[in-house]
């Protein structure tokens, strides 16, 4: 599969099976009890993003291993890493089922729950979330994007199919949600343990230095976090900022808006492997450029999309207003209508976090070619960066419209920053010449 192939067919299985896991949330309000059941398992899945938080590092290092794996001996080392973080993710999973334990009493009065089943099947779901980017790493970095996207799918259709069923076949209840999440997670991981299984070379009896070992892969397990705090910080303090029924429209402009980087994240993710393959084995390779071109093409339609639509807003308003009769038409223009100042509020901050989500989505591809040439050293700018864009978020905005140009003018530094990073160390396309010998990894 080409580059913009296997990026296509990512960017329709993340998308996808983001809008089967949304639907959940559909099912879930429509047919849970409103006495609280909705709300329990609304927290749950909170909980359960929380322990999430590591997932990205891990598979990005595995991706980074396997992508650079190209004799015998590295992929049983692979081999190794990979069965020893199992276990130790088991081990801290363990140590957190304990406090969990220990603190039940206070847990349950915390989330109003009159039962254990609930939270139980929601660490077992933590547990196969903490294993599951290990493999889908592995088959990251060998490039089988297939797999991925299909993992990706039946996640999130198996979520939706058992969520649906259960509910049937056991009640509605925030239990019988929280099955249906661990159902899909357990399919994806079947799924992509099977695939990378031929990846995963029975290791010999090798020894390992685990301290140099997590010391050299703990900038590509923190990387994440700066796109992580750079699309989401502003959820923490936008509340603080407005009334309740603002902040809710507010909320709707920020999930719109960060779709775009989640769509165009892929990309980078197809990209990532194939740079660190090209740089470990010393070919020429261009694809940071057209990686480049693909997300502002791509970004740039939807960007557009919402500023016309924004734009257009007050001309489309109008028009509504002057529609006569009862059809189905008619009947949306009439509740449109009826949310004119919230609607109002949303498309005059959308193209305000759209571009800032697409210059996002610019710096997560030049962040991962620094990280696929292990340029490690030039992550300490981009850090600074996202410690100067929090302490803006808590000292700066007085209302949602000053939040969101914050973000904006942050993340446009953000990518200044990286821009220049890449320049100057003149990684915008790899030379057969700037092989590994001539390459200092922790430039």
């Amino acid at each position: 599969m080409s580059f913009f192939r296997q990026s296509s067919w990512m960017i329709f299985c993340n998308t996808l099976a983001g809008v089967l896991m949304f639907a959940v949330h559909f099912i879930a309000f429509d047919m849970l009890p409103k006495d609280g059941e909705y709300g329990l398992f609304a927290a749950l899945l909170g909980v359960l993003t929380l322990m999430m938080s590591a997932t990205p590092g891990i598979q990005t290092v595995f991706t980074h291993e396997t992508a650079s794996a190209t004799s015998e001996a590295e992929r049983h080392r692979m081999t190794y890493h990979a069965h020893g973080i199992i276990k130790l993710t088991f081990v801290i999973w363990l140590v957190f089922v304990s406090v969990v334990a220990f603190f039940h009493k206070p847990i349950f009065s915390f989330y109003k729950m009159d039962q254990a089943l609930p939270l139980i099947t929601t660490l077992l779901a933590g547990l196969l979330l903490f294993w599951l980017p290990v493999f889908m790493g592995v088959l990251q970095g060998a490039q089988r994007f297939s797999w991925l996207g299909w993992s990706l799918l039946a996640n999130g259709a198996g979520r939706l199919v058992f969520v649906f069923l259960l509910i049937i076949l056991l009640g509605a209840s925030a239990q019988s949600v929280m099955l249906g999440v661990l159902a899909g997670v357990f399919i994806a991981l079947l799924m992509v343990y099977s695939a990378a299984r031929p990846h995963l070379v029975k290791h010999k009896s090798i020894t390992c230095n685990w301290g140099r070992w997590l010391r050299g892969i703990l900038p590509l397990a923190l990387a994440p976090i700066v796109f992580q705090m750079m699309m989401s910080a502003d959820t923490i303090f936008f509340r603080a900022l407005m009334s309740k029924t603002e902040s809710s429209y507010y909320a709707m402009a920020g999930t719109l808006g960060r779709g775009l980087f989640m769509l165009l994240g892929p990309l980078a993710g197809v990209m990532f492997p194939k740079l660190v393959k090209s740089h470990r084995e010393g070919q020429s390779s261009s694809i940071l450029i057209s990686t480049m071109a693909g997300t502002l093409l791509l970004g740039g339609v939807v960007f557009c999309f919402f500023l016309s639509l924004s734009w257009g807003w007050p001309y489309l308003i109008d028009y509504m207003r002057g529609m006569k009769g009862s059809g189905l038409l008619n009947g949306f223009a009439q509740r449109v209508i009826s949310n004119e100042v919230g609607l109002s509020m949303v498309l005059d901050l959308l193209p305000w976090f759209s571009a800032a989500m697409l210059f996002l989505s610019c710096s997560n591809v030049l962040l991962s070619n620094l990280l696929a040439l292990k340029r490690y050293r030039t992550l300490f700018v981009p850090f600074m960066v996202v410690l100067a864009y929090l302490g803006s978020l808590i000292l700066i905005p007085s209302d949602g419209k000053e939040l969101v140009q914050l973000i904006f003018l942050f993340n446009i530094i953000l990518l200044l920053v990286l821009i220049m990073l890449v320049w100057r160390t003149g990684t915008w396309q790899i030379r057969v010449a700037l092989s590994n010998d001539q390459v200092n990894p922790n430039e």
